[in-house]
Parts: C-alpha cells; sequence; structure tokens
C-alpha cells in the first residue's frame, strides 16, 4: 500500500482509505495508531523455484508485494500453508487487489508530473489486464463476488481537507466478465426497516458480497453517522441494518459480518469488530490498535487484516492474540 492518508472521522480513515500506492510513497494500512514491530523477516527472493501456474494448483494466497525489491507493489502469490515461505510475483501493479475463482479485480494508478490517472483492471488466472475501467479517484477498496462475475471498487472523489474533511467517495460495481460498470451503489434505493431513509448526502464504500452472489454488504455515511447497510445487485436496493459499520467482510458461511467499529470521534479510534447477523451481537477482535481497513477471511475461524506493511490473522471470536500471516504483503485475498 503506497501511500496513507490518516486523519478524523471524515477524513481518508473514515473510509478505510489504505492506498495501496504502487511503487511511490511507503506503504502502510490506514488509519493506524501504532505499527508493532514485525516479527518476522522479509521472505527471500524467488529464482527459477515456482511459477504462477505451480502455485496456483493448490490453496494459495494473491496479494500485493510491498518488499522494496523489483517486484513492489506487484501482485503475487505464496502457497496458502506457507505465507511466509518464497512468494511469486506477476506483471501486474496494483494498489488494491482482490481475486476469486479466478477472477480478479486490480485497481490500479498512472502518475504523471501533474496528472493522476486511476483504473479499474480486470484480469484472470494468467494475471494479464483484460479491461481497464476509469475511477474518479485513488483506490480504496476491491472486492469480487464468490464466482467471479462482479466486482466493486471504492475510491476517494476527492482529497479531505480542513476545509471540509469528510473525503467524498464512489463505489462501482462492475461486470468482470463482461467488463463494464453496472452502477454506482450511491443511486441504489435506500431503505431502513422498510421505510425509505432520508439520505440526500451519502458516501458508501467497502462492498463485500454474499454467497449468492447478489446481496452484498458495504458502509453508509450519512451526517456524519456510519452504517451497514445490506444491498441487492440485481434488486438495486439497499437497507440500513447496523450503526457505527466501516469497511465489512461477510464471513464464508454468511452469518457474520466483519468490520471497524467506529468507537469514538475523537481521533477517529476504531476497533475490529465481528457482528452476528441473525443475533446483531458484537465481538471485540484481540487486536486493539486502531485500524480503519477491510478485513480477508482465511476461514470461518480467523481474519486477516494489513497493519503496517504485513498482513495480520486474529481469531474471529474475540480470543486469542494477533500474529504475523504474511510479511511485506497487503491486500490479500484467501484461494482455498
Amino acid at each position: 500500500m503506497g501511500a496513507i492518508i490518516l486523519g478524523a472521522l471524515a477524513t481518508l480513515a473514515v473510509v478505510g482509505a489504505t492506498l495501496q500506492g504502487a511503487p511511490a510513497p511507503e506503504p502502510s494500512t490506514a488509519a493506524t495508531i501504532a505499527t508493532p514491530p514485525t516479527p518476522l523477516a522479509s521472505p527471500p527472493p524467488v529464482s527459477g523455484v515456482m511459477d504462477l501456474a505451480a502455485i496456483q494448483a493448490g490453496p494459495h494466497v494473491v496479494f500485493q508485494n510491498v518488499i522494496r525489491d523489483p517486484d513492489y507493489a506487484h501482485v503475487s502469490l505464496v502457497p496458502l500453508d506457507a505465507p511466509a515461505g518464497p512468494r511469486v510475483a506477476s506483471e501486474l501493479i496494483c494498489e488494491r487487489v482482490h481475486m476469486v475463482s479466478g477472477q480478479g479485480i486490480c485497481l490500479s494508478g498512472e502518475h504523471e508530473a501533474e496528472s493522476r490517472y486511476y483504473y479499474a483492471i480486470t484480469f484472470g488466472e494468467d494475471f494479464l489486464p483484460r479491461e481497464r475501467i476509469p475511477l474518479a479517484g485513488p483506490p480504496t477498496f476491491a472486492r469480487v463476488s464468490p464466482n467471479g462475475r462482479y466486482g466493486a471498487a471504492s475510491v476517494l472523489t476527492e482529497p479531505p481537507s480542513e476545509e471540509d474533511p469528510e473525503a467524498p467517495t464512489q463505489t462501482l460495481l462492475i461486470d468482470i466478465a463482461e467488463g463494464t460498470v453496472l452502477g454506482d451503489i450511491e443511486a441504489f434505493a435506500l431503505s431502513r426497516n422498510g421505510v425509505p431513509f432520508d439520505a440526500p448526502e451519502r458516501d458508501l464504500w467497502g462492498v463485500t458480497f454474499g454467497a449468492d452472489n447478489d446481496r452484498f454488504h458495504a458502509t453508509l455515511r450519512t451526517a456524519g453517522n456510519l452504517y451497514l447497510v445490506e444491498g441487492s445487485v440485481q434488486g438495486r436496493r439497499l437497507d440500513v441494518l447496523h450503526p457505527n459499520v466501516s469497511a465489512p467482510a461477510v464471513s464464508p458461511d454468511g452469518t457474520r459480518v466483519a468490520y471497524a467499529k467506529l468507537v469514538s470521534n475523537i481521533g477517529p479510534t476504531f476497533r475490529f469488530h465481528v457482528l452476528d447477523l441473525a443475533t446483531m451481537t458484537e465481538t471485540p477482535l484481540a487486536e486493539a490498535t486502531s485500524i480503519d481497513d477491510q478485513m480477508e477471511w482465511l476461514d470461518d475461524e480467523r481474519l486477516l487484516y494489513g497493519l503496517g506493511t504485513d498482513t495480520w490473522l486474529v481469531p474471529s471470536d474475540g480470543s486469542g492474540e494477533p500474529s504475523v500471516f504474511l510479511p511485506d504483503g497487503l491486500s490479500p485475498s484467501v484461494v482455498p
């Protein structure tokens, strides 16, 4: 993650914006108050030991490499059972990446002397770019539906400022198979408890797709408040479910959502939680650092998240202690 922007609730920290910039400023995770030291050494470079196809033959992790070497910011792979071991890099460079069922979305930027251009790039198992879809600003979140059909790209449309610290966002739904934009979810009908929800000024980010590939969850910000919303791609609707939720990630079994809970507007301060969708019971996780970023489920019992330049692991039931899972790697996707 190349560039970060930190700040108050209304700043990029609130939109979870870890700009995994390639390959400029020092990579890090958005909105961290403290960064513990990394206990594991960086893995050595790979030379002729493995290739992409060999790693893809088994369970693996797709991620953004942030070792300061010639493959910095390249989408890379490691075996799932050896995440701290040697990695293999593709030619694809992304600031955010997510891949499921052989289909991926790469949010990338092109930086010239006085101009910056951003794109959502679709790709498959060969990691070669297919369609390039222009984006309105720097990337914050990327997600792909379980069947690989749909993607979601969240961006900042304007930078935050002292006069207007709430950085506006945009989230596009993308048909990965066709390489076309399905729509901006801000235009979806919004309701709460079956009644239209009045939110003329709204920002949405952090889409996470359900197993049926139509239902999704995301974060809504309106009037300075954050909410978890549930949406439908085909129904083009959003329903408000729960307050103080940023960057949700639905569990593989579809029963829970992991997210960064806004616990204080001072800072602001976030704490990772898991929400049971049936009971709306919240469980705080063992990671106590304030981080506003989107987690990735390793399985139904464990979660991954970025902190500093590493991907960390924490149990989903609130027990245990955080530990480094993938050193010098961010924006992970678990491919079982």
